[in-house]
């Protein structure tokens, strides 16, 4: 009798702290949906979303690339990267809106640099790794904090601390010479109260083109203190990088010199980037080498037709490295959390985070007047062009505060939330070497790096919202949110630009003091029965013009705010074994930046206000399961993306002056008007098999829908295959083993995900605006390649 009173006051233990355990997760949960819960959809809200899951950020992490390549698996969503592999410097765009126009927030705080108003993700190297969770809105969506949303927005909640001691290693290696390699660990609750976790991933490899060798990092601490009805964290991300630039793709052409087909006349062939492959041209980067030339200023090539580089050199006959982006990022988050009462709960957040960079860049022949510079040697003759090393960089301060106030019930969610976020930058170039040694010894005497601009930047960006969704009658959802925001943006001193006087040349001055007032209303409705579920939104916002609007608008007027209408009509079933779902949307633009196809002397796109504009499609989603281990999945984004009236101002006899065109009608650059993804999921056991295959249209480089301007529709697959090993005897406290290998581009595609381009008019040789002198840059992805991992966990 005495065991089996012991025995089962055993039981009750258990299952008393078993029960706890669940409790205490279940609090955990609640209060880290609180952190996001003022930039996410609420349920039912009706909204085009995504949802990704940790156990897929889990296995993407093993792969090395950036989020944006996972992101891409969902509707509507276009990635791409410099080096061709997907790490580093990478990309994306949602609804053909490219990143400035995406808002990112991590935990709430926005990431967005406040200028630029875009995400670098080669700074947030194996982010998949340390996320809990990823919520993709597409179109305006809710009200966010930070800079508006006009293609998307992307909520990154990072990884909830493990309440049990837990550990995980894990490495991957694979072509290119590429590697990642990572640890996380957790102590679990400290005293009942206190976790300590944190991470450690880095990333590197030798790169699909040439010159883009790096390396990229990420490092977290966290944390973390756990009361009845409260709780305190404090985490602490850092990002490093050095990597190989790429930013002009690889270009059909050296310097004034295209290869493109029928360039004055001469046919090469050259249409795409599968063409410069073929002609062995496939990996070259421009910042890294040049086309060779004879003395007849003709493209050389070898016996088998190959067209021949040259790699930089410097003054004393090395080799130049090669362009790098070096760039450290450090952001603190320190946010408390209460739930006093049954349907209350509070949040304020404390941010900070500090960033400094700068990239490297070799310039040969280089104009000195585009430096300001001018200089004539001991026999009179004037000096106009040498190589050359730039150094352009900048520091970021980057500090606000949070605050969100919840209330729920059985039929109302009702949110009101402040954001107060300040920006302090400066911006500097130097020049770091030149190789004529006369120019060299005046400009940076003993050897002293010489500055040729310098400028700083204040920027205050003040928000408030308030949103409620109310249910009613069973099934009906109505919502309302109301968002005012504030954005004053400052900035002065000199810009990397030159205008010539009688005097010499001097930097182009930058004063610019603007302040906007924006208010953007959203309203919707839901209805849900039975696994259906239809809604309905329109949503109005507003975004103010990012520096480069002001800096790099060329010979387009000085830029507005731009204003959207969006309105979404979505339906969707879920079955038993299977789901469908459509989502209809109209977004009307205003005043929308839209990208040129002209780049910037860094690779940055350009962009000018457009009046009249619009994008309107389909977004499909479904799936089936006909069997316990198999699961087929597609979704489909189809849209036509429209200016209704353009003026471009199109350059003539490279950039001596500019001719106006009118457009009435044609395509936005870079919105291709399908993207298509399948996949077959087959899970048995511990084995899992992914087979994934996407589909691009064509995109339009320029906004002028000429073809010869624009990139060719592609397809590729990839194929992901994984075992996880549970042991039934644990060895050295291993929980499981998880082995992987991932098969990219299995069909060795050839092509271009992105690009650039270059056209003028030259009329009085052979080039009118009807064919005009053309430059493309290419940037393609790496044929098949592989990476394989394992991941061990404790």
């Amino acid at each position: 009798m005495k065991r089996i009173i012991l025995f089962t006051a055993a039981l009750t233990c258990v299952a008393t702290t078993k029960a706890q355990e669940v409790t205490d997760t279940l609090k955990q949960q609640h209060l880290e949906e609180v952190i996001v819960a003022g930039v996410r959809v609420q349920k039912n809200a009706p909204y085009a979303v995504a949802n990704i899951k940790k156990s897929e950020l889990e296995a993407f992490s093993k792969t090395g690339r950036e989020l944006p390549f996972l992101l891409a698996q969902t509707p509507g969503v276009l990635a791409w990267g410099e080096n061709g592999l997907g790490t580093g410097t990478a990309a994306m765009r949602i609804r053909g809106a490219a990143g400035s126009r995406i808002n990112i927030t991590l935990d709430g705080v926005a990431l967005n640099s406040p200028e630029d108003q875009s995400v670098f993700w080669a700074n947030m190297n194996s982010y998949a790794s340390l996320m809990g969770s990823v919520q993709i809105q597409r179109g305006i969506g809710t009200s966010t904090n930070g800079d508006g949303a006009f293609g998307g927005s992307v909520s990154l909640a990072t990884s909830s601390p493990m309440r049990t001691p837990s550990a995980e290693v894990s490495a991957s290696y694979g072509s290119y010479n590429t590697y990642n390699a990572g640890m996380k660990f957790s102590t679990g609750l400290l005293f009942n109260h206190l976790i300590f976790d944190g991470a450690y991933h880095e990333t590197a490899t030798d790169g699909y083109v040439h010159g883009t060798s790096g390396r990229s990092g990420s490092y977290y601490g966290g944390l973390t203190w756990l009361g009845d009805n409260f709780r305190i964290s404090y985490k602490n991300i850092g990002n490093f990088e050095k990597t190989g630039q790429a930013w002009n793709g690889v270009v059909a052409g050296s310097g004034d010199l295209s290869l493109m087909d029928g360039t004055f006349g001469v046919h090469t062939g050259i249409k795409t980037y599968k063409d410069l492959y073929d002609r062995g041209l496939g990996k070259f980067n421009s910042l890294y080498e040049y086309l060779q030339t004879d003395n007849n200023g003709a493209f050389v090539k070898d016996a088998a037709g190959n067209y021949q580089t040259e790699r930089f050199k410097m003054r004393d006959g090395s080799f130049w490295k090669k362009t790098t982006d070096n760039f450290y990022q450090n952001h603190n988050i320190l946010s408390f959390l209460i739930h006093p009462a049954q349907h209350w709960s509070h949040n304020i957040t404390l941010h900070y985070t500090y960033g400094y960079g700068y990239y490297s860049e070799f310039k040969r022949k280089a104009k000195l007047a585009r430096f300001g510079l001018q200089f004539t040697d001991n026999t009179g003759t004037q000096i106009a062009k040498t190589d050359l090393v730039r150094r352009k960089g900048l520091s970021q301060h980057t500090y606000g505060v949070i605050y969100n106030l919840n209330y729920k019930d059985e039929n109302w969610d009702v949110m009101g939330g402040l954001n107060l976020q300040q920006f302090r930058g400066d911006h500097f170039g130097y020049l770091t070497y030149i190789k004529d040694q006369q120019v060299d010894n005046k400009f940076r005497p003993n050897g002293k790096d010489y500055k040729y601009y310098s400028s700083d930047a204040r920027k205050f960006d003040y928000s408030g919202f308030f949103k409620a969704n109310y249910h009613f009658n069973n099934y009906w959802n109505t919502f309302i949110d109301l968002q005012y925001r504030r954005v004053e943006y400052r900035t002065n001193g000199e810009n990397d630009r030159f205008r010539k006087s009688a005097t010499g040349y001097h930097n182009q001055l930058l004063d610019i003091n603007k302040h906007y007032d924006f208010i953007n209303p959203k309203a919707g409705v839901s209805y849900y029965r039975d696994g259906h579920k239809a809604y309905a939104s329109i949503a109005y916002a507003n975004r103010e013009p990012e520096r480069n609007n002001f800096t790099e608008n060329g010979s387009y007027p000085a830029p507005s705010p731009e204003r959207l209408m969006d309105i979404e009509l979505g339906y969707q079933y879920t079955g038993n074994n299977w789901h469908a779902g459509v989502n209809l949307y109209y977004m009307d633009y205003t005043n929308q930046f839209v990208q040129t196809g002209e780049k910037s002397d860094i690779g940055e796109n350009l962009t000018t206000n457009i009046k009249n504009s619009y994008r309107m499609g389909a977004e499909l989603e479904a799936g089936w399961s006909p069997l316990s281990w198999l699961t087929v999945e597609g979704n489909a984004a189809l849209s036509r993306n429209i200016i209704k009236d353009f003026d471009e101002m199109a350059s003539v006899n490279f950039d001596n002056s500019f001719r106006k065109i009118h457009y009435n009608h044609s395509t936005l650059a870079f919105s291709p008007s399908a993207i298509l993804n399948g996949f077959l999921d087959l899970h048995y056991k511990g084995i899992k098999a992914v087979w994934h295959t996407n589909f691009v249209s064509r995109q339009y480089l320029d906004n002028t829908e000429n073809i010869t301007r624009s990139l060719p529709c592609y397809s590729q697959t990839n194929v992901n295959i994984s075992y996880s090993l549970r042991p039934t005897k644990r060895l050295i406290g291993l929980k499981e083993a998880i082995f992987g290998v991932n098969l990219n581009n299995i069909f060795n595609r050839h092509y271009a995900a992105s690009g650039g381009v270059y056209s003028t008019i030259l009329d009085n040789d052979g080039h009118p605006n009807e064919n005009r002198y053309t430059q493309l840059g290419f940037i393609p992805m790496a044929g098949f390649n592989v990476m394989g991992s394992v991941a061990l966990k404790f």
